[in-house]
């Protein structure tokens, strides 16, 4: 780690960090007096707008603010300090605090982020940390706890449920785009995606569940954000701790015993589904078959009164005859 501050007392940060703060020595000015650590961030936030995280690069951005790619390290020590400066500046959002309840207000912290990162799509591919390192990410937490301010909870609860919310913002922008999905993949899914091996998915998928755009604004984002909330009020009422929580080691994904017993598992599904199937059929056939049988006896039944009543006129007509 490298000393950035201009006195001795400056705090000690990786560079990057150190911009943001505004704690880092200044280069000198070049001869394109104009250039600055903003102008190239700009640029570069610029180009991720329009192309995606992956366009951006040294020689890009250099192009973009008309220097030559050395010119840029006199600012930025590298694209990772690029990187963080741009996922700070584009994170600066000011939410309005307009009062009402905490769910209101945490509905509306969470609509201004999902904005931002609708402007500046780019910003999934950089999910958040457990700890935000820089003034833009820490306001937006400030931001997030004024909006539960009144949420009668332990303040160290209070982040957890902001990181969840971050967290479900920026995968659900990430999980709703088919930038990255070739169209000959989106076509051919209903065809690859089959009622026999995804029983439950396939329906949906012929539907049209990944490819058809979002209509309905209850759906969606707004769906789940809802029941996060839905599940944050219950917790508040609720009032009680939460049961103890252990964390599953990562190895046990990996171990083979569990996988062969997973195996197992889906194999007994696939088979119970099957049985199932030809459960209903049997169902369906029986049902057809009483009903045929019902019919039958109905049509016998309506055929003898019908020739009952007949014997029963010609009958009448022989006595009115006589008499």
């Amino acid at each position: 780690m490298t000393s950035i501050g201009s006195h001795d007392d400056s705090p000690h940060l990786p560079h990057a960090h150190a911009l943001t703060w505004g704690v880092a020595a200044l280069p000198h000015r070049g001869p394109k007096r104009e250039l600055s650590t903003e102008r190239i961030v700009e640029a570069a936030i610029e180009i991720a707008d329009a192309d995606g995280l992956e366009a951006v690069s040294m020689g890009k951005v250099a192009a973009a603010v008309g220097v030559a790619p050395m010119s840029l390290y006199r600012y930025v020590t590298g694209k990772d300090d690029l990187l963080l400066l741009m996922f700070d500046a584009a994170s600066e959002v000011t939410v309005p605090s307009t009062g009402g309840t905490w769910r209101e207000r945490v509905k509306q912290w969470a609509l201004f982020v999902r904005a931002t990162y609708e402007a500046h799509p780019w910003l999934a591919d950089l999910p958040p940390s457990s700890t935000p390192t820089t003034p833009n990410r820490l306001a937006l937490i400030e931001a997030g706890l004024v909006a539960l301010e009144d949420v009668p909870a332990p303040d160290r609860m209070k982040l957890p449920t902001l990181l969840l919310l971050l967290g479900y913002i920026a995968l659900y922008s990430r999980a709703s785009s088919n930038a990255d999905v070739d169209d000959a993949m989106l076509h051919a899914l209903p065809e690859l995606v089959t009622d026999e091996r995804f029983p439950l998915l396939a329906p949906a998928v012929r539907e049209g569940i990944f490819a058809a755009p979002e209509a309905d604004p209850g759906r969606g984002f707004g769906f789940g954000l809802s029941r996060i909330l839905d599940g944050i009020e219950r917790w508040v009422e609720r009032n009680e701790p939460d049961d103890d929580f252990e964390r599953m080691p990562a190895a046990i994904v990996a171990d083979k015993q569990v996988r062969e017993a997973a195996k197992a598992v889906a194999d007994a599904r696939e088979q119970l589904r099957r049985a199932e199937s030809k459960a209903a059929d049997a169902v369906a056939k029986a049902t057809e078959r009483l009903r045929a049988v019902e019919a039958k006896t109905e049509a016998a039944e309506a055929k003898a009164a019908a020739k009952a009543d007949a014997k029963a006129t010609k009958a009448k007509a022989k006595r009115a005859k006589r008499d």
